[in-house]
């Protein structure tokens, strides 16, 4: 499973809705990260926008890396009490939005409206280009009005907005089967090189075959026909 968080806003200095000291992008930051450090912990492979892109590039950025879903993190204003999930035209999309609702509700909002992308202004393809473009099941999520009074109160602290991304990916993890244990994140060093970002699990490190190899100075390849992968040395190993 791998999942790909879209951090709503932020290209060319766009902060999203604004209602001071109350930011949208700053808060769906501390809110995506928080939802991605926590699916990882969960097992699930994750990758969040590589900085401020826009919308197009956030989605093929997606497309490339062959994510199996895309969450794109908002927060909303317009005066409403509720949280909102937009669900893209793809298929698998619509379950995605309602298992993403019970994790907004897990959090503590109290109500939430599923909404199915709107159509362009010709009729022929989605409005939202990140759900557009995406070419998995893909959700845009809305999870309080920042500038309701009472709603805000959900995630009106750093602690909030972490701990409502940290009950999406709880949910989202459970959902899609994952384990519930967490994973404990582990090192792997080669000489003087520090590797990072791979886990421990029942007594077993787990890292990639790729990144161990190609740090060991080792040629990789995949041989799609076979399934199989390809180590090739050059000299010996020390």
């Amino acid at each position: 499973m791998r999942i790909y968080i879209d951090i709503g806003h932020g290209e060319n200095g766009d902060p999203g809705a604004v209602c001071k000291p109350y930011i949208e992008h700053e808060m769906a930051m501390v809110t995506g990260l928080a939802m991605a450090d926590q699916l990882h912990k969960r097992g699930i492979e994750v990758k969040v926008e590589p900085g401020n892109l826009d919308i197009s590039s956030s989605a093929r950025t997606a497309n490339s890396w062959g994510a199996d879903l895309l969450l794109s993190v908002h927060y909303n204003a317009g005066g409403g009490d509720r949280g909102e999930v937009i669900y893209s035209w793809k298929r698998g999309s619509e379950a995605l939005a309602s298992i993403i609702s019970s994790g907004l509700k897990t959090a503590g909002q109290s109500v939430v409206r599923i909404y199915k992308s709107k159509a362009n202004a010709a009729g022929t393809a989605e409005y939202f280009g990140i759900l557009r473009i995406a070419r998995m099941p893909a959700v845009i999520i809305e999870p309080a009005f920042i500038d309701n009074a009472v709603d805000r109160q959900l995630v009106d602290t750093l602690l909030e907005q972490k701990q409502m991304g940290i009950a999406l990916a709880n949910t989202i993890a459970d959902a899609y089967g994952r384990e519930a244990e967490e994973v404990t994140e582990t090192k792997v060093k080669i000489d003087d090189k520090v590797l990072t970002g791979y886990i421990l699990k029942d007594n077993l490190s787990y890292a990639p075959v790729r990144a161990l190899a190609e740090a060991l100075g080792c040629k990789v390849e995949w041989d799609e026909t076979t399934k199989t992968v390809i180590i090739e040395r050059k000299g010996a190993i020390k």
